[in-house]
């Protein structure tokens, strides 16, 4: 099943950004579907969010339009953590300021990464890299992240696929309640 989300994640989230990549800020594009990648680490565990994200930036979105190369290390490594961080961080999917909170220092971080790597490549400099990355995954993130959790954690609740009530994660995660 892990595999099935990481795959689903990543042809949303792939997908969803190369949809958009018309719309330029700057260096990059605007990415609406930027929430997905924090939104389905909270959701679905922070491997699968980090593993979704990175995949379907670099090889569905970056092969698609044509950018796939050693420059997009950076947003790989990015996107990774912009799925991977909120996932790992966010104790109760319930509560929208954390998932907030957690999905903007995710994208600063992703922002940190790729500006960083643009910069030692020497391709961009780094701080018009990450004010780019930041004005399109911080205010996209901050807003649709809690939005979609919200609208989605029913669901996949119900059909039993919240990645902390799996097996094997009570131990790991504590004896928090369902959110139900």
């Amino acid at each position: 099943m892990t595999i099935a989300l990481i795959v689903v994640g990543a042809v949303l989230y792939g997908v969803g950004c190369f949809a958009t990549m018309n719309i330029v800020i700057g260096t990059i594009t605007f990415r609406p579907a930027a929430f997905i990648s924090c939104a389905w680490g909270i959701l679905f565990g922070p491997w699968v969010g980090g593993a979704a994200a990175a995949i379907g930036n670099t090889f569905i979105s970056d092969v698609l339009s044509g950018w796939f190369g050693i420059g997009g290390v950076g947003g790989f490594v990015g996107n990774f953590i912009m799925g991977f961080l909120p996932g790992l961080l966010v104790r109760d999917p319930r509560k929208w300021l954390p998932i907030s909170l957690w999905s903007c220092i995710a994208s600063i971080l992703c922002g940190i990464c790729i500006g960083g790597w643009q910069q030692i490549m020497n391709i961009n400099q780094f701080w018009v890299m990450c004010v780019a990355v930041w004005a399109c995954n911080i205010p996209i993130n901050v807003v649709l992240t809690p939005i979609a959790v919200k609208l989605l954690l029913p669901r996949v609740v119900k059909r039993n696929l919240y990645w902390k009530e799996l097996p094997g994660q009570a131990e790991v995660e504590g004896d928090e309640p369902s959110p139900q």
